[in-house]
């Protein structure tokens, strides 16, 4: 049964997990660290493709809980920060319009088109936490290093407050935070 829930996982994108309502609620020892580490029973999850058959099970609730789901079954896991974390970042051209794609740990492809897909925030030490929008309420951690990446893209924008850094994708406009 493992191995049919694989090959789904890479056939088809996302399961109708809102259309599920199993009988059976249980806990399962899964913990996404705050790195994006998966870990199962104290061990890390080191084959890939069973990482993306959990992420495509996983489900978050209205309460911030985070679910994995079946038809018939659903574990509470625990995820310390956000589920995902964003690996590397390209730039393309559709149609002569500059755009970004993203690539998740779990082999998401996100692409940047809509206004409210990225956030930048600041943590309490005032350093930026930017997170993409990967599906269903689901965000990713974007690294540092696609972070870099990404302000150096930005252009800077002269505002009443000061200079920002702002990167466009697909046309639309997001705020990086001042310079």
């Amino acid at each position: 049964m493992l191995d049919d829930l694989i090959k789904q996982a890479q056939q088809i994108p996302d399961y109708p997990l809102a259309s599920w309502t199993p009988e059976f609620k249980g806990d399962m020892d899964l913990v996404v660290e705050a790195n994006g580490t998966w870990i199962h029973q104290g061990q890390p999850i080191v084959k890939t493709k069973i990482m993306q058959l959990f992420s495509r099970l996983l489900q978050r609730q209205n309460s911030g809980d985070y679910w994995l789901m079946t038809p018939v079954e659903a574990f509470s896991i625990t995820v310390e920060d956000l589920p995902f974390t964003i690996v590397s970042a390209d730039q393309t051209t559709v149609d002569t319009v500059a755009q970004w794609q993203f690539t998740s740990n779990c082999g998401d492809q996100i692409c940047l088109l809509s206004p409210n897909q990225l956030q930048v925030t600041l943590d309490e030490l005032g350093q930026p936490q930017p997170q993409l929008l990967v599906r269903d309420g689901l965000w990713a951690r974007i690294s540092r290093s696609v972070f870099f990446q990404l302000a150096m893209a930005c252009d800077t924008v002269q505002t009443k407050t000061g200079p920002r850094a702002i990167l466009v994708s697909a046309g639309v406009k997001y705020d990086f935070g001042a310079i």
